[in-house]
């Protein structure tokens, strides 16, 4: 489908507009984190300049009580003046100060008309039997306060209590003309970056464009696109992903239907897995009744029906033979893994395909280039994957009796984290085309009553259960080359022991 141009909102509009919503969601996430900052500072202030007047001034308070009450001085006033000295603070713009005693009645107040009332209301009561400096926000005729109460004690003993009223109007003016200067500031900063945003969009929308034109210029995904030469920029480097990009689609298809043969592979397998699991019991009991017979047959065969006799337990086991491959395949998805070293398994195989082959008359050799690994695989199906393998390649070089005699090769080494057992032969190679066929079930290149078809199929699906790979290589000269790919664990040191499965 072609790239077309934005028909209601282009790019640039987008673009602009997704900038300018982030600049006011940034500036208003800064004003308020300024706001707020301001307003505790604010509060901070007026608390600690109340609790400093309040508490320097209950001192005094105090000692005027406490030498009236011994009789030292007598009241004239002097309370009344350390309230004038309270509401003379210029800073704090008190709205009331004011001293009772213990029982709550006014002793000393700003106003003198509350002069000898009795005040039971809960801030004065909290005050009164508070232990330390009590401050509550309230709200009286002339708008909000903040109540600063002092207990006036000394050693347990009250005289009563010191208020204080301070006004929060000035703050909040004063926070008030705060939010005006950030709100003027953040729409002067969006306008601005508003018209920066624009040019930029302007500037990068263009080549943008010119670069949606060579798209739609590519008509599908085998095209190469080839990037306009001379950009070394943001732009250029998207025409070089989009040139890769074609070219890892291509990759992808190919191996996507590589993976779809591999899938209907196992479809196959796992059918005649299930199939084989049901009537492979069905098999074997007429085979075996047919071998019984043939035992008792022969017992009192003459020199003329021997050789057909022969010729049917052959048969018979042909048939069971090809059974158990068929059992072989039903079992190969149920692995036994156990961590073994890698020179221990070398040592296995390569003994155990040396033992089969030398009575075969074919020069074996082994090479190990591998690293002491800890390798996860299940030893026994391992085992069946290689000697089938090496038969395999004893077939062929016995089949082409080649001058030089059969040789069979077992490389052994690890490469990008795998262990890796390459198997060659020197025979006359595979048939063109077979490689694509080579792991199919069922498929073989042996002649008919020679070859099931099932080996190398039951080989790779081991393989592939532990991960790993099974892969026919190309050979330039003649022979046919299988490598097994196992992914390895972690290497462990000379001498070490083998870990015990967890």
């Amino acid at each position: 489908m072609p790239l077309n141009p934005f028909r209601f909102v282009s790019l640039r509009t987008r673009f602009m507009l997704i900038a300018l919503l982030l600049t006011l969601v940034f500036s208003g996430v800064w004003g308020f984190w300024t706001w707020q900052r301001e307003q505790a500072l604010l509060w901070d202030r007026i608390e600690r300049e109340g609790e400093m007047l309040v508490s320097s001034m209950s001192i005094p308070i105090i000692n005027a009580l406490l030498y009236e009450e011994l009789g030292i001085i007598e009241e004239g006033g002097l309370l009344d003046n350390f309230v004038a000295d309270i509401m003379a603070n210029p800073r704090l713009h008190p709205l009331y100060a004011l001293v009772t005693d213990q029982h709550g009645k006014v002793l000393a107040h700003n106003v003198l008309s509350e002069y000898g009332k009795i005040y039971q209301d809960e801030i004065t009561l909290t005050v009164l039997a508070a232990d330390g400096l009590v401050i509550r926000q309230g709200k009286n005729s002339k708008g909000p306060l903040l109540d600063f109460g002092m207990p006036l004690a000394i050693s347990g003993k009250r005289w009563g209590c010191l208020r204080l009223g301070v006004s929060l109007q000035p703050l909040q003016q004063e926070l008030r003309l705060l939010q005006g200067r950030i709100f003027s500031f953040t729409l002067l900063f969006a306008f601005g970056a508003m018209a920066a945003f624009t040019l930029i969009g302007n500037r990068l929308s263009r080549p943008l464009i010119a670069l949606a034109g060579d798209m739609e210029k590519v008509p599908d995904l085998t095209h190469e696109f080839t990037p306009q030469a001379g950009r070394r920029d943001e732009i250029g480097q998207l025409q070089q992903s989009f040139a890769r990009l074609l070219g890892r689609l291509n990759q992808a298809e190919e191996e996507r239907n590589r993976t779809l043969e591999r899938l209907l592979d196992n479809e196959r397998l796992a059918t005649v897995g299930k199939l084989v699991s049901g009537v492979a019991h069905e098999i074997n009991n007429p085979l075996a009744g047919i071998e019984g017979a043939l035992f008792r047959i022969r017992r009192r065969s003459s020199d003329e029906t021997l050789p057909y006799i022969e010729l049917v337990q052959k048969e018979v086991d042909r048939i069971g033979g090809i059974v158990r491959q068929l059992l072989d395949l039903a079992r190969a998805g149920r692995l036994e893994r156990e961590e073994v070293d890698s020179e221990a398994f070398f040592g296995e195989i390569d003994g155990f395909v040396r033992m089969v082959l030398r009575p075969l008359g074919i020069d074996y050799q082994s090479r190990n280039l591998c690293r002491r690994q800890s390798l996860w695989i299940d030893r026994d199906k391992l085992y069946q994957v290689v000697l089938n393998l090496s038969l395999n390649a004893a077939d062929a070089v016995q089949e082409a009796a080649p001058t030089d005699g059969g040789r069979v090769e077992m490389l052994v080494y690890d490469a990008d984290n795998d262990y890796c057992i390459q198997i060659k032969d020197n025979g006359p190679g595979l048939p063109p085309g077979a490689k694509q066929k080579i792991f199919e079930l069922f498929y073989t290149t042996k002649e008919p009553g020679k070859g099931t078809g099932i080996g190398l199929a039951i080989c790779r699906s081991i393989v592939e259960r532990h991960h790993g790979s099974l892969e026919l290589l190309d050979n330039e000269i003649s022979g046919a080359t299988f490598l097994v790919r196992i992914p390895l664990i972690e290497e462990l040191p000379d001498g070490a022991p083998i870990p015990e499965e967890s």
